[in-house]
């Protein structure tokens, strides 16, 4: 098989992936010649990518061509030019790959699509859910069984809460546990010294400012920077909630039905709506959205150099 399509919103897993299939085939010695990378950046990429898909490698191994499927999807829109792309990829040389990587599958209903998904082998890396449990603590088993890491079941569950969704930390958190174990069985209040639950922090500092308790917002964000969370994760963070819950509580004010707001919320869980519904009650539109504005601002600052991390989240708690 001479092309892939790797797509999903698991960009950790996604990556590690990519990693793998360029190890396998590129010769580390020519790396730079033989693993090539165009961007979306580049003009007429498709022509490029072609171009550098049938030149031979240099040196020992395979060649790699690696372009996301937006850019080159988008530049092959002429319907008319599917024929010449079938010839194209039917003649890709057996040792050369072309790999081409997403967060979405591409639209199957185009024809020059139809006629990739026919070449390509495809594999898609689905995120899970941060409500669906169940995926989330088979998440941390296979991370466990990774690292070689024994796990009870009270330790599973205080993991799956801590680490959530996040493969990468997942993998991070695994491979220290591994050194710390050495094959033993770990006990939670060890775990609990080692894994921080960023997760819970999170809560507690969003409703905390929410419910205009500044210090116990600051002494939140605090904790959150002693278990090193980057400024910016945690604003983006912020962010996020804060988005989320203003589009929840204009909806209700506005009266739009719970599927327009679960939409334009971009939830991917419905039920969630009612425990955001819950958390907006008491809180006005207005205090949501001088939130969210500080939170942009804030944001900035921190990139021009400016740290107004601390002050900045307690005045929000007080609005």
């Amino acid at each position: 098989m001479t092309v892939y399509l790797y797509y999903g919103e698991d960009s950790y897993s996604l990556n590690q992936r990519i990693d793998y299939l360029v190890n396998q085939n590129v010769h580390a010695q020519w790396r730079a010649f033989n693993y090539v990378k165009l961007s979306g950046n580049e003009k007429n990429i498709a022509t490029k990518v072609f171009t550098e898909v049938m030149t031979l490698p240099f040196g020992e191994g395979n060649k790699i061509i690696h372009t996301d499927s937006d850019s080159l999807i988008g530049s092959l829109s002429n319907e008319d030019n599917n024929q010449e792309l079938e010839n194209q990829l039917s003649r890709i040389p057996s040792s050369n790959i072309l790999l081409i990587t997403g967060n979405k599958k591409p639209d199957s209903r185009r024809t020059v699509v139809k006629t990739i998904l026919k070449y390509a082998q495809q594999e898609e890396f689905t995120l899970v859910p941060s409500w669906d449990k169940k995926g989330i603590v088979n998440l941390i088993g296979k991370y466990a069984a990774i690292h070689q890491v024994k796990l009870t079941p009270d330790v599973t569950d205080y993991l799956a809460e801590a680490i959530g969704n996040n493969a990468a930390r997942a993998n991070s958190e695994f491979a220290k546990l591994a050194v710390y174990t050495s094959g033993k069985i770990i006990s939670i209040e060890e775990v609990k010294q080692l894994v921080g639950n960023h997760n819970t922090d999170y809560i507690k500092l969003t409703i905390a400012m929410l419910r205009n308790h500044p210090i116990l917002a600051i002494l939140q964000v605090s904790k959150l920077l002693d278990n090193n969370e980057h400024p910016l994760k945690i604003v983006a963070t912020l962010t996020s909630i804060f988005r989320t819950w203003l589009i929840t509580k204009a909806g209700i004010e506005t009266k739009l039905s719970d599927t327009k707001i679960v939409e334009i919320a971009e939830l991917k869980n419905p039920k969630r709506l009612y425990y955001l519904k819950d958390e907006v009650k008491f809180v006005g539109v207005q205090k949501l959205k001088n939130s969210l504005t500080l939170l942009v601002q804030l944001e900035a600052e921190l990139k021009s150099g400016v740290d107004n991390l601390t002050s900045r989240i307690a005045e929000i708690s007080t609005i």
